[in-house]
């Protein structure tokens, strides 16, 4: 037997493959959602029978539907998107496994504002900085101290098992990164000044965002049917109509009406602005004043 002795000067040039097992595992893994896939395994159809009535086609065929709250998409799907999935996927399996039709649909939420307010921010950020959104050295120089800010914000003492955690970020700056223009959070996702110039239309955003959530969740292994998908807002009219029809029967058994509150208003967009619509003043509400007024008898 030879054997040979690896010096540490020699051991930095040997390429050491710790990811073997990993490598494995995403191997079958990626089979197995190929096959998945192929037997349209996770489509799952109503039965039909002439012979059987809905109560006994219930009974012989039971069923199960979850499905999660849309997720938005102004951005690619974060961890706590992941978090709520694996419950409803882990629920499917289970029902699956039961010997019920388990469906699982999938449906990607657009409504609202923040659609719109980060595509004004790109038109804003195009006409400020030209289509190679280069910012002036002042404004860099700011960019700079806003990301040192938010590196200071971070958790420097790992909590305690069991302990509650807190962190020093607002829910704003946790979802910039502390990126101060919409264009830089859109750099930091990797994609191209070209590409980001795009998002400008909302349009964009629709199309973009939607295909990266299902490759994702489709490499997670999820049991979902993929013809359900959807949109929200009239771009599904389908979708948009089941809301609409939802609402017109709340309001025809008054179990909702057309009233008055407080609110905080978009003077730009002249309409109500809720919180998570905001470019700005997140977590700001409506104050309260109390006049007091007084009756001057003598001037003095």
């Amino acid at each position: 037997m030879t054997l040979t002795t690896i010096t540490p000067a020699d051991s930095a040039n040997v390429e050491v493959k710790k990811t073997v097992k990993r490598d494995e595992l995403m191997e079958i893994e990626k089979h197995w959602q190929a096959d998945w896939k192929e037997s349209r395994l996770f489509e799952v159809d109503m039965p039909e029978s002439d012979d059987l009535t809905t109560d006994e086609l219930h009974a012989k065929y039971p069923k199960w539907m979850g499905t999660i709250p849309y997720p938005y998409m102004n951005g690619p799907l974060h961890l706590g998107h992941g978090f709520s999935i694996s419950k409803i996927e882990f629920a499917t399996g289970w029902e699956r496994l039961k010997g019920k039709r388990a469906l699982f649909p999938f449906g990607f939420h657009v409504t609202g504002m923040p659609i719109k307010a980060s595509a004004d921010k790109i038109a804003n950020e195009l006409a400020m900085f030209g289509p190679n959104f280069e910012l002036p050295q002042e404004i860099e120089d700011d960019c700079e101290a806003l990301s040192e800010k938010v590196e200071d914000m971070s958790v420097d003492v790992t909590p305690k098992a069991g302990a509650n955690f807190k962190s020093k970020k607002t829910k704003a700056v946790a979802k910039s990164g502390g990126a101060k223009y919409q264009f830089q959070i859109l750099q930091a996702q990797g994609i191209s000044n070209e590409e980001i110039a795009k998002f400008a239309d909302t349009q964009h955003w629709l199309e973009y965002y939607p295909p990266i959530a299902m490759a994702d969740i489709n490499a997670l292994g999820c049991k979902v049917d993929w013809r359900r998908a959807f949109l929200t807002t009239d771009h599904n009219p389908y979708y948009d109509s089941f809301a609409r029809w939802q609402f017109q029967r709340l309001l025809d058994n008054k179990k909702i009406k057309f009233g008055k509150r407080y609110t905080i208003w978009s003077a730009k967009d002249a309409q109500p602005c809720m919180d998570h619509d905001r470019q700005s003043g997140e977590g700001v509400n409506p104050q309260e004043y109390t006049g007091i007024k007084l009756e001057i008898l003598e001037w003095s």
